[in-house]
């Protein structure tokens, strides 16, 4: 199938960014966002985002700053270290020998 050429593509591009940046369209975009976010499904579906990804956040420890340093979950360290244990990364001895018979295998095929 023969690809189409877009003409005009970096015009339309900056008469779009023009406009995203225009207070009529910041205006626009504000209110749409504000209604999309009351929607029940939007909700659910950032809610079910939360549950899901907050163990792996970790806590947040305040600093002077407002990011402050990322403190681990211990939790999250242990299940890591267990999976890698599982999984042979953790075994350092037959580490080189295991990568090494992966490559030539891999270059066999």
């Amino acid at each position: 199938m023969k690809a189409i050429e877009i003409k005009y593509k970096e015009s339309r591009r900056r008469a779009r960014l023009n406009w995203a940046n225009s207070e009529h369209g910041k205006e626009l975009s504000r209110t749409y966002m504000k209604e999309y976010r009351r929607r029940p499904e939007v909700k659910a579906k950032y809610h079910e985002y939360y549950v899901k990804n907050k163990a792996h956040w970790g806590e947040i420890k305040k600093a002077k700053n407002w990011g402050g340093s990322r403190v681990e979950n211990q939790r999250i360290i242990d299940l890591h270290e267990e999976w890698a244990r599982e999984n042979g990364y953790r075994d350092n001895d037959n580490l080189h020998a295991t990568n090494t018979e992966r490559i030539v295998n891999n270059a066999k095929k």
